[in-house]
């Protein structure tokens, strides 16, 4: 394929002919090397890739498989940090990098294993993108072999011997780029090793976490929030039943506890609160400024000086879903993301009347109960909730086979 075919290549003799976001890769990519020194641009095309990270203070060697491109790549984009040459992806030539840099070059070849498997030997990291088949659907594209969903390329660069520090996207072909963006292109950063499992993952949340607990029991304000009590009272306490005990919102200040979700930024509480001091918020806002439990939020305020951030980008990352519309929900998220093994709901029962106006939220609940699940993690409801339906199952029986 000629370089001159504009219907893939992206050829000018300047970067400002350069489609946008082509350009905004690159200069992202500039971004997150800019600690590393020695870089190798893959599929180089003309060489505006290099041009730009070499003018970021890297030293770039950008190399592709056309003749063609690399003359014009040394007529239009040379550099004193740049050097340009022919070579075949697959059979890299250099031995060592810093880094490798693989954009517009991956859905080109038939089998680019060979391709990541030599970057994985000649450097630690890797920063890669790919068509994204969810949002961009292959559909027989005539010079792109195939594209990826975002699961089929986190298994191929594992398979390659690298594993995903993080994900990055943009949403078209004027988009920069953004983390954890769903949109026509996925761009992965990876380092050398072996994907991170889920036994090594719930291992490093034990470092930063401290000890997980393996039964955690989390607590709202429904009426089944008397059975956790009852429980606790005939085993002797709640530590009996189970290790760690989290409660939603103001009930933090109503029974003994080890950690509150308050998910509500607490500056949008504090104007509530002035509006209205004689209410909940309000009593709920004065303990939290004093309280020692520590308090998980989404924006931190010293003012409340034992809250801390949900985890969100780490949670986005490893679950790959941003489905949360109630506090509870972020609840089950984080005790699935720190690894228990047990989780057990009381008073999460959405039974007010007129439930989906008055208490939103069950579906996304529901929905972490069902990822909870599909990870072995045992879930325990009690039968007065209307969660998972619990209230209405005959336990010891399945729809359609309860007339025998």
């Amino acid at each position: 394929m000629s370089i001159m075919n504009k219907d893939e290549r992206q050829v000018s003799p300047t970067v400002d002919g350069i489609r946008f976001d082509h350009v905004a890769r690159y200069e992202w990519a500039a971004k997150q090397l800019k600690e590393y020194k020695k870089v190798l641009d893959v599929a180089c095309g003309v060489g505006y890739g290099s041009n730009i990270m070499a003018k970021s203070g890297l030293m770039v060697s950008g190399l592709d498989i056309d003749s063609e491109a690399i003359d014009y790549a040394r007529d239009h984009y040379s550099h004193p940090r740049a050097t340009f040459s022919k070579q075949d992806a697959s059979k890299l030539q250099i031995t060592k990098a810093d880094a490798v840099v693989a954009f517009e070059c991956i859905e080109h070849i038939k089998d680019p294993r060979p391709l990541l498997k030599s970057a994985a030997k000649i450097a630690p990291v890797l920063l890669a993108s790919v068509p994204n088949e969810d949002v961009f659907p292959w559909n027989n594209y005539k010079y792109h072999f195939r594209h990826y969903t975002k699961n089929q390329f986190e298994s191929l660069l594992n398979e390659c011997g690298w594993f995903v520090e993080s994900w990055h996207g943009q949403e078209g072909a004027e988009s920069d780029v953004f983390i954890d963006v769903k949109g026509r292109t996925l761009i992965a950063k990876c380092k050398k090793g072996k994907a991170v499992k889920p036994a090594s993952l719930i291992e490093s949340n034990k470092k930063k976490q401290g000890n997980v607990p393996k039964h955690v029991s989390i607590l709202g304000l429904g009426p089944s929030l008397n059975e956790y009590t009852n429980i606790s009272k005939r085993l002797g306490g709640r530590n009996q039943y189970c290790d760690e005990t989290w409660a939603i919102n103001a009930l933090g200040a109503v029974v003994q506890c080890d950690r509150i979700f308050h998910m509500d930024d607490v500056r949008v509480q504090e104007i509530r609160a002035e509006a209205k001091p004689e209410s909940n918020i309000a009593a709920m806002l004065e303990w939290m400024r004093t309280t020692d439990i520590p308090i998980m939020t989404s924006r931190p305020h010293p003012d409340y000086k034992t809250t801390e951030p949900f985890p969100l980008i780490e949670v986005l990352n490893r679950f790959d879903t941003g489905y949360f519309n109630s506090t509870a929900a972020y609840a089950v998220a984080y005790a699935i993301f720190i690894g228990v093994e047990r989780i057990s709901l009381f008073g999460i029962d959405f039974t007010y009347p007129d439930a989906h106006d008055a208490e939103k939220g069950r579906a996304c609940v529901e929905y972490w109960l069902g990822m909870a699940s599909e990870r072995g993690i045992k879930l325990a409801i009690p039968k007065q909730s209307t969660l998972l339906d619990a209230i209405y199952t005959q336990r010891d029986r399945f729809y359609g086979y309860d007339t025998l």
